[in-house]
């Protein structure tokens, strides 16, 4: 029988470096350098290395996103299956970046996997991450499964809604407000029915252009308005993220309130304002609450259950396709794509 096909795609981080013969760590080269240390990768599959990039995670930005999504539209066609490995810092925001790239057209299982520990640190967690997400891709193949997902420790995620949880734990991922897409135990890789299948009549059309000039500000006590309009009167501003004080409310009293910032950048500045809950698992529910229901009345779009995460990359993508008219943005915001909000 022929082994799968399964490219991986090196995005920098700490999981893919191997020793020089000083013993100084670096980025791997080849899939020879990785293979050298998990050998169990190429008794699965059919594996082949590209590395795109060197860089640290935090130092990824959007256009990094975009290069991804067409490298992968470059290969899909030539592999059954795709993992990328990335630093965990930005890992949610380039694979739920990526998943929207590529929407519901992609055939092929994507998954992003990285670790907290170098490759060649004793206890590392790279080999058994590399492991799983090899089992995740090959099994994912089986059922025809076919989205982007991240795959770290135990946990197989929707992309769209994953976040990282922890700097320093090995499970350090985790999807709150949406069930795990699989389960990985010593049987096996076991999916949930949720999880996207093959659509054969769709084609694989990537949009993958993000927005800049997104603005995003976590609400707190004491936030003065000034200095936001100060910012968005500057020029440059093409959307202003607010991440909420409970399910989507904003101060809406005194000297404090925000609510003339909503109102200037909506109908003044023609800056769109997106309103987010930055709890995890949490979703906005703005006519619940007096301070919700008068920043929606001033303008403002609530997120629903999107992740602080994608209600950013979800924000930057759709502004990025056009979709500046309130009426319109609301639309795309709260329409599901990869299944990254609750329709």
């Amino acid at each position: 029988m022929n082994k799968r096909k399964v490219i991986i795609l090196g995005f920098g981080g700490t999981i893919a470096m191997v020793p020089d013969s000083a013993g100084v760590l670096k980025p791997a080269k080849s899939v020879e350098e990785i293979l050298a240390i998990v050998p169990s990768l190429r008794e699965m599959a059919d594996v082949s290395f590209q590395e795109l990039e060197r860089l640290d995670s935090t130092n990824i930005n959007p256009s990094h996103w975009t290069k991804l999504a067409l490298k992968i539209r470059e290969v899909h066609d030539q592999a059954d299956a795709i993992i990328v490995t990335h630093g965990t810092d930005t890992m949610a925001y380039t694979a739920g970046g990526v998943a929207l790239a590529l929407g519901r057209g992609l055939k092929i299982p994507v998954v992003f996997t990285g670790s907290q520990l170098p490759l060649v640190a004793y206890g590392t967690d790279a080999r058994f991450n590399l492991e799983n997400s090899m089992k995740t891709v090959l099994q994912a193949c089986e059922e025809k499964i076919a989205e982007v997902m991240i795959v770290f420790s135990d946990s197989v995620l929707r992309a769209a809604r994953a976040i990282k949880t922890s700097e320093a734990r090995f499970p350090a991922f985790d999807s709150p407000a949406f069930p795990h897409l699989a389960r990985i135990d010593a049987v096996g890789v076991h999916f949930i029915p949720e999880a996207l299948k093959v659509e054969p009549e769709l084609k694989l059309e990537v949009v993958s252009e993000f927005q800049r000039g997104i603005l995003a500000i976590d609400l707190v006590p004491g936030l003065e308005p000034e200095i936001i309009l100060n910012v968005l009167r500057a020029g440059g501003c093409q959307g202003l993220l607010l991440k909420s004080l409970g399910a989507g409310n904003v101060p809406s009293e005194n000297e404090y309130s925000l609510l003339p910032v909503i109102q200037e950048a909506v109908n003044v500045l023609k800056i769109p304002v997106l309103v987010s809950t930055k709890f995890v698992g949490g979703q906005t529910h703005m006519d619940i609450y007096e301070p919700g229901k008068l920043a929606l009345e001033a303008g403002a779009i609530p997120t629903g259950d999107l992740t602080d995460v994608m209600a950013q990359v979800k924000f930057m993508w759709v502004l990025a396709q056009g979709h500046k008219s309130p009426e319109n943005l609301q639309r795309a915001i709260n329409t599901s794509v990869v299944g990254e909000i609750t329709a």
